[in-house]
Protein backbone atom coordinates (compact mmCIF):
# COMPACT_ATOMS: atom_id res chain seq x y z
CA UNK A 1 0.00 0.00 0.00
CA UNK A 2 0.98 3.66 -0.31
CA UNK A 3 1.36 5.55 3.00
CA UNK A 4 3.15 8.85 4.14
CA UNK A 5 4.31 9.13 0.22
CA UNK A 6 5.92 5.78 0.25
CA UNK A 7 5.48 2.01 -0.83
CA UNK A 8 4.76 -0.87 1.30
CA UNK A 9 4.45 -4.24 2.01
CA UNK A 10 2.12 -4.26 4.43
CA UNK A 11 -1.38 -3.09 4.61
CA UNK A 12 -1.51 -0.67 7.23
CA UNK A 13 -5.08 -0.46 9.14
CA UNK A 14 -4.06 2.09 11.44
CA UNK A 15 -1.31 4.27 11.14
CA UNK A 16 -3.19 6.55 8.03
CA UNK A 17 -5.38 7.34 9.93
CA UNK A 18 -3.48 7.53 13.65
CA UNK A 19 -0.73 9.47 11.80
CA UNK A 20 -1.48 11.33 8.72
CA UNK A 21 0.31 14.32 9.27
CA UNK A 22 4.15 15.67 7.99
CA UNK A 23 5.15 14.45 11.20
CA UNK A 24 4.67 11.05 10.54
CA UNK A 25 6.97 11.87 7.11
CA UNK A 26 9.42 13.16 8.97
CA UNK A 27 9.67 10.27 11.62
CA UNK A 28 10.16 7.85 8.87
CA UNK A 29 12.54 9.65 7.13
CA UNK A 30 14.65 9.71 10.54
CA UNK A 31 13.99 6.42 10.80
CA UNK A 32 15.26 5.78 7.31
CA UNK A 33 18.40 7.44 8.26
CA UNK A 34 18.57 6.07 12.02
CA UNK A 35 18.79 2.48 10.34
CA UNK A 36 21.24 3.36 7.52
CA UNK A 37 23.76 4.31 10.18
CA UNK A 38 23.73 0.35 10.88
CA UNK A 39 23.60 -1.03 7.52
CA UNK A 40 26.00 0.89 6.01
CA UNK A 41 28.44 -0.97 8.21
CA UNK A 42 26.75 -4.40 8.13
CA UNK A 43 28.50 -7.10 9.59
CA UNK A 44 27.66 -11.26 9.58
CA UNK A 45 26.72 -10.05 13.61
CA UNK A 46 24.80 -7.22 13.25
CA UNK A 47 23.03 -9.36 10.65
CA UNK A 48 22.69 -12.48 13.34
CA UNK A 49 21.56 -9.78 15.42
CA UNK A 50 18.87 -8.77 13.50
CA UNK A 51 17.69 -11.65 12.20
CA UNK A 52 17.20 -12.57 16.12
CA UNK A 53 15.58 -9.53 17.49
CA UNK A 54 12.51 -9.75 14.09
CA UNK A 55 12.15 -13.18 14.96
CA UNK A 56 11.51 -12.74 18.54
CA UNK A 57 9.37 -9.31 17.76
CA UNK A 58 7.49 -11.52 15.17
CA UNK A 59 7.13 -13.93 18.14
CA UNK A 60 5.55 -11.75 20.47
CA UNK A 61 3.14 -10.73 18.31
CA UNK A 62 1.83 -14.30 17.71
CA UNK A 63 1.79 -14.24 21.52
CA UNK A 64 -0.14 -11.01 22.10
CA UNK A 65 -2.56 -12.26 19.60
CA UNK A 66 -3.07 -15.71 21.29
CA UNK A 67 -3.54 -13.80 24.60
CA UNK A 68 -5.84 -11.53 23.20
CA UNK A 69 -7.78 -14.41 22.12
CA UNK A 70 -7.66 -16.47 25.45
CA UNK A 71 -8.91 -12.99 27.03
CA UNK A 72 -11.85 -12.93 25.36
CA UNK A 73 -12.36 -16.91 25.31
CA UNK A 74 -12.30 -16.41 29.86
CA UNK A 75 -14.39 -13.10 29.57
CA UNK A 76 -16.94 -15.19 27.57
CA UNK A 77 -16.76 -17.71 29.93
CA UNK A 78 -16.97 -15.70 33.28
CA UNK A 79 -13.54 -16.66 34.39
CA UNK A 80 -12.59 -13.20 34.95
CA UNK A 81 -9.92 -13.35 37.69
CA UNK A 82 -7.66 -14.18 34.33
CA UNK A 83 -8.87 -11.24 32.39
CA UNK A 84 -6.66 -8.16 34.07
CA UNK A 85 -3.33 -10.53 33.32
CA UNK A 86 -4.33 -11.80 30.29
CA UNK A 87 -4.93 -7.89 28.95
CA UNK A 88 -1.60 -6.31 30.52
CA UNK A 89 0.40 -8.86 29.28
CA UNK A 90 -0.70 -9.14 26.07
CA UNK A 91 -0.06 -5.63 25.55
CA UNK A 92 3.57 -5.66 26.86
CA UNK A 93 4.23 -8.13 24.83
CA UNK A 94 3.27 -5.92 21.89
CA UNK A 95 5.62 -3.14 23.71
CA UNK A 96 8.55 -5.54 23.89
CA UNK A 97 8.06 -6.38 20.18
CA UNK A 98 8.19 -2.84 19.00
CA UNK A 99 11.62 -1.78 21.32
CA UNK A 100 13.18 -4.73 19.83
CA UNK A 101 12.46 -2.84 16.35
CA UNK A 102 14.30 0.69 17.70
CA UNK A 103 17.91 0.96 15.75
CA UNK A 104 19.43 2.60 18.73
CA UNK A 105 18.39 0.00 21.50
CA UNK A 106 21.36 -2.68 22.37
CA UNK A 107 20.34 -6.31 22.01
CA UNK A 108 23.40 -6.93 24.77
CA UNK A 109 23.39 -10.42 23.58
CA UNK A 110 19.86 -10.84 23.74
CA UNK A 111 19.35 -9.57 27.38
CA UNK A 112 16.56 -6.62 25.22
CA UNK A 113 14.45 -8.93 25.35
CA UNK A 114 14.83 -9.06 29.45
CA UNK A 115 14.47 -5.65 30.12
CA UNK A 116 12.18 -4.36 32.71
CA UNK A 117 8.49 -3.28 32.67
CA UNK A 118 8.73 0.04 33.06
CA UNK A 119 12.25 0.31 30.80
CA UNK A 120 9.97 -1.05 27.99
CA UNK A 121 7.11 1.00 28.17
CA UNK A 122 9.09 4.05 28.58
CA UNK A 123 11.24 3.24 25.45
CA UNK A 124 8.00 2.69 23.49
CA UNK A 125 6.58 5.83 24.51
CA UNK A 126 9.50 7.92 23.64
CA UNK A 127 9.72 5.83 19.96
CA UNK A 128 6.06 7.05 19.47
CA UNK A 129 6.30 10.79 20.34
CA UNK A 130 8.50 11.13 17.10
CA UNK A 131 5.11 10.10 15.30
CA UNK A 132 2.45 12.22 17.43
CA UNK A 133 3.17 13.39 21.29
CA UNK A 134 -0.51 13.26 22.02
CA UNK A 135 -0.97 9.46 21.11
CA UNK A 136 2.17 8.54 23.02
CA UNK A 137 0.81 10.10 26.38
CA UNK A 138 -2.33 7.72 25.27
CA UNK A 139 -0.44 4.63 25.36
CA UNK A 140 1.60 5.83 28.29
CA UNK A 141 -1.17 6.11 30.21
CA UNK A 142 -2.80 2.62 28.95
CA UNK A 143 -0.22 0.68 29.78
CA UNK A 144 0.33 1.94 33.30
CA UNK A 145 -3.35 1.42 33.61
CA UNK A 146 -3.38 -1.78 32.45
CA UNK A 147 -0.06 -2.81 34.84
CA UNK A 148 -2.09 -1.16 37.90
CA UNK A 149 -4.91 -3.67 37.15
CA UNK A 150 -2.51 -6.83 37.32
CA UNK A 151 -1.06 -5.46 40.42
CA UNK A 152 -4.33 -4.69 41.77
CA UNK A 153 -5.48 -8.27 41.66
CA UNK A 154 -2.44 -9.78 42.41
CA UNK A 155 -1.38 -7.98 45.46
CA UNK A 156 -4.38 -6.49 47.04
CA UNK A 157 -6.92 -9.47 46.08
CA UNK A 158 -9.54 -7.08 46.29
CA UNK A 159 -13.07 -8.26 47.72
CA UNK A 160 -15.16 -6.08 45.27
CA UNK A 161 -13.46 -8.08 42.54
CA UNK A 162 -12.82 -6.43 38.89
CA UNK A 163 -15.65 -3.76 39.54
CA UNK A 164 -12.99 -0.65 39.29
CA UNK A 165 -11.44 -2.01 36.59
CA UNK A 166 -12.62 -0.62 33.72
CA UNK A 167 -12.36 -1.54 30.03
CA UNK A 168 -10.85 0.17 27.66
CA UNK A 169 -12.44 0.69 24.15
CA UNK A 170 -9.41 1.63 22.05
CA UNK A 171 -7.49 -1.49 23.75
CA UNK A 172 -7.33 -3.02 20.63
CA UNK A 173 -6.60 -0.33 18.14
CA UNK A 174 -4.10 1.15 20.26
CA UNK A 175 -2.39 -2.94 20.02
CA UNK A 176 -2.83 -2.94 16.16
CA UNK A 177 -0.82 0.36 15.68
CA UNK A 178 1.86 -0.58 17.98
CA UNK A 179 2.09 -4.12 15.62
CA UNK A 180 1.84 -1.68 12.82
CA UNK A 181 4.92 0.44 14.35
CA UNK A 182 6.88 -2.06 14.78
CA UNK A 183 6.66 -3.78 11.04
CA UNK A 184 6.75 -0.28 9.53
CA UNK A 185 10.00 -0.15 11.67
CA UNK A 186 11.28 -3.62 10.24
CA UNK A 187 9.96 -3.00 6.46
CA UNK A 188 12.61 0.25 6.86
CA UNK A 189 15.13 -2.07 8.11
CA UNK A 190 14.62 -4.77 5.23
CA UNK A 191 14.96 -1.79 2.44
CA UNK A 192 17.65 -0.71 3.96
CA UNK A 193 19.38 -3.80 4.36
CA UNK A 194 18.88 -4.57 0.57
CA UNK A 195 20.43 -0.87 -0.14
CA UNK A 196 23.11 -0.72 1.88
CA UNK A 197 24.62 -4.09 3.05
CA UNK A 198 26.81 -6.27 1.36
CA UNK A 199 25.23 -10.20 0.40
CA UNK A 200 28.95 -11.81 2.02
CA UNK A 201 27.50 -10.62 5.22
CA UNK A 202 24.09 -11.91 4.82
CA UNK A 203 25.26 -14.93 7.28
CA UNK A 204 23.23 -16.37 10.36
CA UNK A 205 25.67 -17.15 12.95
CA UNK A 206 25.18 -21.02 14.37
CA UNK A 207 26.08 -20.06 17.98
CA UNK A 208 23.64 -17.82 17.59
CA UNK A 209 20.70 -19.65 16.84
CA UNK A 210 21.84 -21.79 19.11
CA UNK A 211 21.78 -19.16 22.36
CA UNK A 212 18.40 -18.09 21.20
CA UNK A 213 16.96 -21.79 21.05
CA UNK A 214 18.07 -22.33 24.74
CA UNK A 215 16.76 -20.16 27.15
CA UNK A 216 18.06 -19.62 30.71
CA UNK A 217 16.25 -18.12 33.21
CA UNK A 218 16.72 -18.08 37.35
CA UNK A 219 18.98 -21.17 36.63
CA UNK A 220 16.72 -23.40 34.37
CA UNK A 221 17.61 -24.10 31.49
CA UNK A 222 14.40 -24.37 28.50
CA UNK A 223 15.86 -26.00 25.31
CA UNK A 224 12.53 -25.35 22.69
CA UNK A 225 13.55 -27.85 19.16
CA UNK A 226 10.56 -26.05 17.22
CA UNK A 227 12.95 -22.32 17.58
CA UNK A 228 15.61 -24.08 16.84
CA UNK A 229 14.35 -25.57 13.56
CA UNK A 230 12.49 -21.94 12.66
CA UNK A 231 15.92 -20.28 13.07
CA UNK A 232 17.88 -23.30 11.28
CA UNK A 233 15.61 -22.16 8.38
CA UNK A 234 16.74 -18.95 8.48
CA UNK A 235 20.39 -20.09 8.25
CA UNK A 236 19.26 -22.44 5.27
CA UNK A 237 16.68 -20.35 3.51
CA UNK A 238 16.97 -16.95 4.09
CA UNK A 239 19.94 -15.54 5.97
CA UNK A 240 19.43 -11.50 5.66
CA UNK A 241 16.39 -9.75 7.80
CA UNK A 242 13.27 -9.45 6.31
CA UNK A 243 9.89 -7.51 7.80
CA UNK A 244 7.96 -9.03 10.39
CA UNK A 245 5.45 -10.10 8.45
CA UNK A 246 7.44 -12.02 6.20
CA UNK A 247 9.32 -13.63 9.24
CA UNK A 248 5.88 -15.18 10.25
CA UNK A 249 5.88 -18.25 7.56
CA UNK A 250 2.91 -19.44 7.48
CA UNK A 251 4.07 -23.20 8.79
CA UNK A 252 5.71 -21.25 11.78
CA UNK A 253 2.38 -20.03 12.92
CA UNK A 254 0.58 -23.24 12.41
CA UNK A 255 2.97 -24.98 14.39
CA UNK A 256 2.75 -21.87 17.14
CA UNK A 257 -0.70 -21.71 17.61
CA UNK A 258 -1.12 -25.45 17.01
CA UNK A 259 1.32 -25.90 20.01
CA UNK A 260 -1.83 -24.61 22.03
CA UNK A 261 -4.27 -26.62 21.15
CA UNK A 262 -5.58 -29.95 21.68
CA UNK A 263 -5.43 -33.09 19.60
CA UNK A 264 -9.05 -33.87 20.27
CA UNK A 265 -10.68 -30.71 21.71
CA UNK A 266 -13.90 -31.48 23.71
CA UNK A 267 -17.19 -28.75 22.56
CA UNK A 268 -16.21 -25.53 23.83
CA UNK A 269 -12.72 -25.73 24.68
CA UNK A 270 -10.19 -22.88 24.01
CA UNK A 271 -9.47 -23.18 20.09
CA UNK A 272 -5.72 -21.22 19.31
CA UNK A 273 -6.65 -21.18 15.90
CA UNK A 274 -9.32 -18.86 15.70
CA UNK A 275 -9.14 -14.81 15.05
CA UNK A 276 -5.48 -14.79 14.19
CA UNK A 277 -5.47 -11.09 12.57
CA UNK A 278 -7.16 -9.88 15.58
CA UNK A 279 -4.55 -7.24 15.96
CA UNK A 280 -2.17 -7.79 12.83
CA UNK A 281 -2.50 -10.04 9.70
CA UNK A 282 -0.82 -12.63 10.70
CA UNK A 283 -0.07 -15.35 7.74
Amino acid sequence: MRYAEAEWFYDFRELPSRFAGSESKLAIQKLRNRYAKITKSWSVNSNSEWLCRNFVSAKLIMFATLSINSMHYAEGRNLRVVVPYLRYYSFLSIVRSLVLTIPEHNWDEGHLIQIGHTKAINLCVNHIKSFDKEFSKDVESLAFKLKAARELVSYRAPTSGDVNIPNDNSYLEVCSTLCELAQLNSEILEKSILKNAAPDNFIFLPEVLISLANVEIDGHVFSDSEDAYRLDYFLRKCPNPTNLMLTMTEGHVEDFFGAWGEESPVQGSFDPDECWGMIFDVP
